[in-house]
């Protein structure tokens, strides 16, 4: 896998991972499976984000 290739999947996960975690943030308040969601969809965005920043520091 390049590094053109890896940054482009963390980019469409960190994408997904923002849609996820804004329709369920949309339901959180009332149901305590969609407010876990958005907690996973965040910690899962915030790790690709930091993968990136790696990367990109490496480069």
């Amino acid at each position: 896998m390049t590094p053109a290739v890896m940054m482009s999947m963390l980019d469409a996960c960190i994408a997904m991972c923002q849609l996820c975690m804004d329709a369920c943030m949309e339901h959180a308040d009332h149901s305590e499976v969609c407010k876990m969601c958005a907690q996973s969809c965040k910690a899962c965005m915030d790790a690709c984000m930091d993968m990136k920043n790696m990367m990109m520091k490496a480069a």
